[in-house]
């Protein structure tokens, strides 16, 4: 099951494009929207004590793959929550394409999630290399 905060900026085109909001999973997770300010483009929290033996792997093979190809990620594995949460920075969540669709936000969610169930190839996924990704640039605190 994956819930989306549909009221944050573009979440509800985002989870229209990735069309996951039907996708049967092994855990729960929540998509929300991160503010600019103080936050890196993706965060995926998790407890670690909720999730499987290979969980570990995974995640690590989606940070290395958004890494390579420019999107800063950091994780949290000490979530009070029972679900997987994944924020998405607003910024990253404003790239759309000439059809007005959020699909670089869109595609890094269904990546991350499609990861974590075990529908990807890890070791492809490490060598993947993707073209054309923009700068995501951090915002400090009061430079917004």
């Amino acid at each position: 099951m994956i819930d989306f905060v549909e009221h944050d900026f573009n979440l509800t085109k985002v989870k229209r494009e990735s069309k996951l909001f039907n996708l049967v999973t092994r855990y729960k997770y929540h998509v929300y929207g991160l503010r600019q300010t103080d936050n890196p483009p993706v965060l995926i929290e998790y407890h670690y004590a909720k999730v499987d033996d290979k969980f570990k792997e995974k995640i690590e093979a989606v940070v290395a793959f958004l890494r390579a190809n420019g999107i800063e990620v950091e994780t949290y594995t000490e979530s009070d929550s029972s679900r997987v949460d994944i924020g998405l920075r607003k910024d990253l969540r404003g790239f759309v394409n000439k059809n007005d669709k959020p699909m670089l936000a869109s595609s890094v969610l269904s990546t991350i999630i499609y990861c974590l169930e075990g529908r990807v190839d890890l070791e492809q996924l490490k060598k993947f290399r993707l073209s054309a990704i923009p700068k995501l640039v951090p915002v400090p605190n009061g430079a917004a």
